[in-house]
């Protein structure tokens, strides 16, 4: 059971990416955790009293109790998170040999007599996507087609290795482009919008990937967990053959180049190529929002953040290429978030790097008033 805790908030983390069009006879009502002998299980229904009550029922708590408080927050936060879907991306996304490929792998850490494992993973993705909120951890779990879902534990936590799921100890590099992940996220997002026309852009990172496209249907979120300038140039690389078009583009970059030991050289000069493959989709209105702050506790913890004297000096060098560049640097955007350069307390997540719902919801009205503008 020592490994139930990271099996937990790491096994949806790639699943929830794929589906294809598999109809289910069943829906899940039991998750069981199998490791060797042993079993643990959970009914379904008590994970969805969880997201929706926090009702905690004894099998539940009995799960949670290897979680610290922090981390059930974490957990909870997971449950929360649905996902709207172009039904017809997705589709095209799961005929990709990558996602095919790797499908088959993840579906070696459920235990299923018959051998349906793949398609019973398409049925249940692809349908917790048709649900009304999008795709999720539990209309994953309702719709898969079986009563129960066995996850053998061991070869779970060797899938979760694979992709990376686990926290870093050490400050990373950004290597995210060469990661399984971000390339079906990259791929999707191709497949979502070939040829569309969109009157805003964002591109930046788990700050911004935050909003999810509650900016309104005729923008498109491009952010991505873990972003900093170099893999952002590799997603745009692989988006401008797309023919997509935006008529503003949002870059919100910075934190993470920071965490990444990136020198304020290499950082301005990935902001400037960036800017310079943007304006093949949208022409010179690009927005530069600063890179965000941490809380003052959570800048002086290297395993999740830069300093905030670090980030200060990046948004320097970023408005600096603004000025170079003619472009507006929408530091008001973000101000109201801060206070003496750190984020503060009362706006930030358990974790002192994103921002709470009062945060996000501060965040999204000041870019719509700048994309109003």
């Amino acid at each position: 059971m020592i490994n139930l805790r990271y099996l937990m908030m790491s096994i949806f983390s790639f699943v929830l990416l794929l589906g294809m069009s598999f109809i289910p006879c069943f829906a899940a009502e039991k998750i069981i955790f199998r490791y060797g002998l042993l079993e643990e299980s959970l009914p379904v229904a008590d994970l969805r009293n969880y997201a929706e009550k926090q009702e905690i029922s004894s099998s539940l708590e009995f799960i949670l109790k290897f979680f610290s408080q922090k981390e059930r927050k974490e957990f909870y936060q997971a449950l929360q998170v649905e996902m709207p879907l172009d039904l017809t991306a997705l589709d095209q996304l799961l005929d990709t040999e990558l996602v095919k490929d790797n499908l088959a792998f993840v579906s070696q850490g459920i235990v299923r007599r018959d051998q349906a494992g793949i398609q019973a993973l398409d049925g249940a993705i692809m349908l917790g996507a048709n649900s009304p909120k999008g795709l999720g951890i539990i209309s994953f779990l309702e719709a898969y087609p079986s009563q129960r879902i066995v996850f053998n534990v061991p070869t779970i936590l060797e899938i979760a290795s694979k992709f990376n799921l686990s926290p870093p100890k050490i400050a990373p590099q950004d290597n995210l482009s060469s990661t399984i992940l971000w390339k079906v996220e990259v791929q999707y997002q191709q497949f979502a919008t070939k040829g569309r026309q969109y009157s805003a852009c964002l591109f930046g990172d788990s700050v911004t990937a935050e909003l999810g496209n509650t900016l309104g249907k005729n923008t498109f979120n491009f952010a991505l967990n873990g972003l900093s300038g170099i893999s952002l140039v590799e997603q745009l690389k692989l988006l401008i053959p797309t023919k997509l078009r935006c008529e503003k583009a949002v870059i919100a970059i910075g934190a993470n180049d920071a965490w990444y030991g990136m020198s304020d050289e290499l950082f301005a000069e990935k902001l400037q190529e960036s800017i310079s493959l943007i304006q093949q989709l949208a022409g010179n209105e690009i927005l530069l929002i600063p890179a965000f702050y941490s809380t003052v506790l959570a800048s002086n913890d290297p395993t999740i953040s830069a300093t905030n004297t670090r980030v200060k000096q990046i948004n320097s060098v970023m408005q600096q290429v603004a000025i170079k560049n003619n472009l507006s640097y929408q530091i008001e955007a973000v101000e109201s978030l801060n206070q003496n350069d750190a984020l503060k307390d009362n706006l930030s997540s358990e974790d002192g790097v994103h921002l709470n719902n009062e945060g996000i919801n501060i965040y999204r009205q000041a870019l719509l008033k700048i994309l109003d503008q």
